[in-house]
């Protein structure tokens, strides 16, 4: 068909509706009318305009076959979905594709990670914000940058002013120590004056002391001839103690060495069945290891097979793709059909490349399992063997040594007899010869009497050593203060250091840190550029809403200015042709959203009510079917509207639809029933549903 001829059979099928809303205008504007605004016909009338004259972006008879005949639409231009749930997943994909989309629907309903703005072109969700967030905070980040630079200078310095001021206060504390240093030897001078005094005080208790000596020599010798007794005594009772231990032990290991041959042997006949039982299952076990090893080959020789095949699909596939033309990349035309048995095709190889995965993976592990049992079982074996020529040595040994023990007992018990009876007279001998050490104790007590009187002089000399070293305590506490507090400053300063070198590897850290970050930030970029590019977008989406969205919610008779890619119209089920083709001649391809047993258009009550007054009125019509409401609309009619207001408009319109060759009262009955109370979504249903 021609574009002239689509022009005209446009004009033929939509003169009715145009009509119909010349009237609906006619009735808001008659003489006295306090009606509330209604929709914009006039609006409506110039959609019809521009799909007749093809002034829209998209394709122009694509949309109108879509209107004029549902059955035959062309579907990538004009798509019908009956899953209402559909619709944030189908924007979605709009967006993801770089389409502008316009929505004539609840702006809740599109998904939260597109920029949304709603007829008043303010933004709607989260993801404005978000992103004026990320810009603020990088830009933020760059401007911090220069004070990261300073804080590293500042901490820097710090630790060079700690370093100077810890040195200054190391020197204070060294020169106060060497002072006191030199008073504390002035003092020990005077006490080594003090000891003169006293050593000639203990010359004469040394003369005292060595009459005392020869009384304690004459006990000395007394009482080591009585301790020689003791000892002889002690020696003897020694020895047959040694004896009853050494036979003790004997009986103790004689009973352990009984107790052990019986474990050995126990434990020989255990570890013989372990062992038999080990032999038994390496042979089986061996064998299912090397049968999984060979599975686990296959599985992995599949695996590799199935990803070669694999990225020899994608690969035909992304050919496939670059031999698309401009059109049918963005859906306008007819796809190749190759690319649908590629995109099969890779589906099919890549659930085969995980199945085969899969599979390597769980035969892998297998073998892995069946090779640590074969490989414990063959440790055992070996452990085993070791622990079974053990337990046969130990056997050897205990056979070998219990008799020996057995021999050594008897002869112990005597020796032990023996011992005991000598032990028994030493201490005899011991209680004669400590008689003349204890008179000789007492002569000795006389001299240590003479002796205390020469210390008593001694005590008095070491009081004038005692007063001669008075201030020496004083100077040491002076001296071991000063030592311990430059000790505490030498870690205290190290510490104070060692934070301020802490604060300044923290402060290179964040620099360095900062600097990754902001190199990650500009990917290469110069740094202006991206400070511009990034506030021209953070105002933009500050500023602009309008030009930065993604999408644009809108009611029909509230849309804002501009073209758009696609129309996306969500309750279609409601929708009549004038309000779709308000935001279709503004798109490029549309798609309706709804549910079929959803609801339709507002039944047009009043308009039909309007057009069987004005009927009868110009006389096409009798009185006799009227009903009340259009009765009643007849009455309002003509006392003076239908001569001023209507009657002129009405002959014309009959003259236009006559012209067209059309009925003008069914042409408008129709026009009302298939335009204005039955949806586009509808009737595309209805075509479908509709044998041909």
């Amino acid at each position: 068909m021609s574009s002239e001829e689509l022009q005209q059979r446009i004009s033929v099928e939509y003169a009715p509706l145009v009509a119909l809303y010349q009237l609906l205008e006619d009735r808001g504007r008659e003489p006295g009318s306090a009606a509330a605004p209604g929709p914009d016909w006039n609006s409506r009338l110039m959609a019809l305009r521009a799909l007749r004259e093809g002034a829209l972006p998209g394709d122009r008879d694509a949309l109108a076959g879509a209107l004029l005949d549902p059955a035959h639409r062309d579907v990538r231009q004009v798509a019908v979905v009956t899953s209402p749930d559909r619709l944030a997943e189908l924007v979605a994909e709009s967006v993801r594709l770089g389409e502008r989309v316009l929505l004539f629907g609840d702006p809740a309903r599109v998904p939260g990670g597109l920029l949304a703005v709603d007829a008043a072109l303010r933004p709607v969700g989260p993801r404005w914000e978000e992103e004026l967030q990320a810009l603020r905070r990088d830009l933020l980040r760059l401007e911090q940058w220069p004070g990261d630079l300073a804080a590293l200078e500042a901490a820097e310095a710090e630790t060079a002013r700690r370093q100077a001021a810890a040195a200054e206060e190391e020197r204070r504390l060294k020169a106060e120590l060497e002072s006191l240093r030199a008073e504390r030897e002035q003092a020990s001078a005077a006490t080594a004056r003090a000891v003169e005094e006293r050593e000639a005080a203990a010359a004469a208790e040394l003369q005292a002391g060595a009459v005392a000596a020869r009384c304690l020599e004459t006990f000395t010798g007394a009482r080591s001839a009585a301790d020689a007794a003791a000892r002889q005594s002690a020696a003897a009772s020694s020895a047959a103690g040694e004896a009853a231990r050494r036979l003790a032990e004997v009986e103790q290991r004689l009973a352990a060495l009984r107790v052990e041959a019986a474990s050995a042997r126990q434990m020989q006949g255990d570890l013989g069945e372990r062992l038999e039982r080990a032999r038994a299952s390496l042979p089986e076990v061996t064998a299912e290891a090397e049968r999984i090893s060979g599975l686990a080959a296959e599985a992995e020789a599949l695996r590799h097979a199935t990803y070669y095949r694999l990225a020899g699909a994608e690969s035909s596939l992304a050919a496939e793709r670059k031999r698309q033309n401009f059109a049918q990349r963005l859906h306008l035309a007819p796809g190749r059909p190759q690319l649908s048995e590629l995109r099969a095709l890779v589906a099919s190889r890549k659930l085969d490349a995980e199945q085969a995965l899969a599979r390597a993976n769980e035969l892998n592990e297998a073998r892995q399992r069946a090779e640590g049992e074969r490989a414990g079982l063959t440790a055992f074996l070996e452990q085993g063997g070791r622990e079974m020529e053990a337990a046969r040595e130990a056997q050897r040994r205990l056979t070998e040594e219990l008799p020996r023990l057995e021999a050594e007992l008897a002869p112990l018990a005597a020796e032990h007899e023996r011992l005991a009876a000598l032990a028994a007279e030493a201490a005899a001998e011991a209680a004669r010869a400590a008689e003349p050490a204890d008179r000789a104790r007492a002569e000795g007590m006389a001299a240590e009497e003479r002796l205390t009187a020469a210390r008593a002089a001694l005590s008095e000399a070491e009081a004038a050593v005692a007063r001669a070293r008075e201030h020496e305590p004083e100077l040491d506490r002076r001296l071991a203060g000063c030592e311990a507090e430059l000790e505490r400053h030498e870690a205290a300063g190290a510490e104070a250091v060692a934070q301020a070198r802490r604060e300044q590897e923290a402060a290179r850290e964040t620099v360095e840190r900062h600097r990754r970050e902001i190199e990650e930030l500009l990917a290469g970029e110069d740094e202006e550029a991206w400070r511009e590019r990034a506030s021209a977008r953070r105002d933009l989406l500050a500023d602009a809403p309008a030009e930065a969205a993604q999408v644009v919610c809108a009611a029909p008779d509230a849309l804002p200015p501009g073209e758009y890619d696609v129309l996306f119209v969500d309750a279609a089920e409601t929708v009549t042709d004038g309000d779709f083709l308000l935001g279709a001649v503004r798109t490029r391809r549309q798609v309706l959203v709804g549910t079929p047993e959803g609801g339709a258009p507002a039944a047009a009550t009043v308009l039909r009510d309007l057009l069987d007054a004005l009927h009868s009125l110009a006389g096409t019509v009798g009185t006799d079917g009227l009903t009340a409401g259009a009765a009643a609309e007849r009455e309002r009619l003509r006392p003076g509207l239908w001569e001023g207001h209507y009657a002129e408009r009405h002959a014309k319109i009959v003259r236009r639809l006559s012209g067209l060759g059309l009925d003008p009262v069914a042409a408008l009955e129709r026009a009302v029933a298939e335009r204005l109370e039955t949806s586009l979504y509808r009737r595309c249903l209805d075509a479908v549903a509709r044998p041909e």
